[in-house]
């Protein structure tokens, strides 16, 4: 739907309970012509988010790139379930 943000991919750290995430984290692609793109990350999964967006042609690469470096960083402490999505 242009002019929304589209969901791309989500994913929760859960460490030694399955039960309870450790953190959340969120990216988006806006579709506003501006060639945005947004990761949200709570950490704890209970916090508000901490929010960085990419603007411009190389937008998607490096919010993309800054996605794996977060999953690297949380994988020492426990293991990321992730949920993809396409566009809407």
């Amino acid at each position: 739907m242009s002019g929304f943000s589209q969901l791309r991919e989500s994913a929760y750290l859960y460490g030694t309970d399955p039960k309870v995430p450790l953190a959340h984290v969120r990216l988006f692609q806006h579709v506003d012509g501006t060639g945005r793109w947004e990761i949200r990350l709570h950490s704890p999964a209970s916090a508000r988010p901490e929010i960085a967006v990419w603007d411009g042609d190389n937008a998607e690469r490096l919010a993309r790139a800054e996605l794996t470096r977060i999953y690297a960083d949380g994988a020492h402490d426990g293991t990321w379930k992730t949920d993809t999505r396409d566009a809407y």
